[in-house]
């Protein structure tokens, strides 16, 4: 018995062995990808005619700008939140007022409309530099 029990052991321990050996080696490991290299921007090149593009373009975007700029002062857009005789006050944001001074010659389009308080309307005329808008031309748009 104890010969049987002697040659099952190691049987037991010479499989296990072989198994262990199979399982625990170490196999290659799989190369890591090589990286991809990130493309940078350059610079346009320096020769003259490329940069007098360049400054053609930039003068362009400044003239848009700055028209942009004298537009916005010199008109607006919104819902009239006061209206009386010659002074007028004009919604046009959430928190954003603009007060609008009528003359004698303002044009108030469609003929005959009247704007009132809730009326939106657009505005165009002379900025002033209190941020005051004097109007020449109002269009009640509904």
């Amino acid at each position: 018995m104890n010969a049987r029990f002697l040659s099952c052991s190691l049987l037991v321990l010479g499989l296990s062995f072989v198994s262990f050996g199979r399982s625990g080696a170490q196999s290659t490991p799989a190369p890591l990808p090589s990286p991809t290299p990130i493309v940078v921007p350059t610079l346009p090149p320096s020769d003259a005619t490329t940069q007098t593009i360049i400054r053609a373009a930039a003068g362009l975007l400044n003239e848009i700008i700055t028209a942009n700029r004298v537009n916005a002062a010199n008109s607006t857009r919104g819902t009239v939140s006061y209206y009386h005789r010659f002074d007028m006050q004009v919604q046009t944001g959430a928190d954003s007022y603009r007060s609008v001074r009528l003359h004698q010659g303002t044009t108030i389009n469609p003929r005959g409309a009247r704007p009132g308080p809730g009326t939106a309307v657009e505005i165009s005329g002379r900025g002033s530099s209190d941020g005051m808008l004097e109007a020449d031309t109002i269009t009640v748009v509904r």
